[in-house]
């Protein structure tokens, strides 16, 4: 496993990436119904995960079984016996915290932590990066408009994103949940989402 700077994926991974994209929006839809109020449960992640990593990995949608490693990075994701109940205890905090912390955080958070526990053989970014904007969504009670996409810009780029993942590890780590940095990048990248919304009435 690596956070890497650029991205660099196969045709597939390309096509599952869309296919991810469509289906977290498509969630988003179906929950901002007033009728189906919001609660994070582990299927959602794991159905997100499965869409991105389909006709790769044998394991699409299940999770790991086997210790992992993250190339240039100093955390050590959890043990495979641990993630059942690090899964639940992330899924419980967002739920809990959904109407006490901001829409920033929430999103970084879920960006962070589900990178930190990384309950998957692949896809744990890509799927971090669809939930967090899931959330996002549904937080402020609608579809974001605008492009590109917050997970679009970081695919684009990773450097922020890692840096943001890099300090939020070490404050974990020093006994401390900071997210500072990831709630920043969103907020930045959240602005250039929509001022493409702008650009384009600009006729730019």
């Amino acid at each position: 496993m690596s956070r890497k700077n650029k991205a660099d994926h196969t045709p597939v991974e390309v096509e599952n990436g869309f296919r991810q994209f469509d289906l977290c929006l498509s969630i988003v839809e179906y929950y901002l119904h007033p009728d189906r109020p919001f609660a994070l449960r582990q299927g959602h992640i794991l159905d997100l995960q499965k869409e991105a990593v389909q006709g790769i990995e044998e394991d699409a949608g299940r999770l790991r079984t086997l210790p992992v490693a993250i190339t240039a990075s100093k955390h050590a994701p959890p043990e495979a016996h641990l993630i059942q109940n690090q899964l639940t205890e992330f899924c419980d905090y967002i739920n809990d915290n959904w109407h006490e912390k901001t829409a920033f955080y929430l999103s970084a958070y879920a960006m962070w932590k589900l990178n930190w526990i990384h309950p998957f053989s692949d896809g744990n970014g890509r799927t971090a990066r669809a939930l967090s904007y899931l959330i996002l969504c549904l937080k402020l009670g609608y579809l974001l408009p605008g492009s590109p996409t917050i997970p679009a810009q970081i695919e684009e780029d990773k450097s922020h994103y890692i840096e943001a993942l890099e300090k939020a590890d070490a404050a974990f780590t020093a006994g401390v949940i900071d997210i500072a940095e990831m709630e920043t990048m969103i907020k930045a990248m959240l602005a250039r989402q929509l001022l493409g919304i702008i650009e384009a009435a600009d006729g730019r």
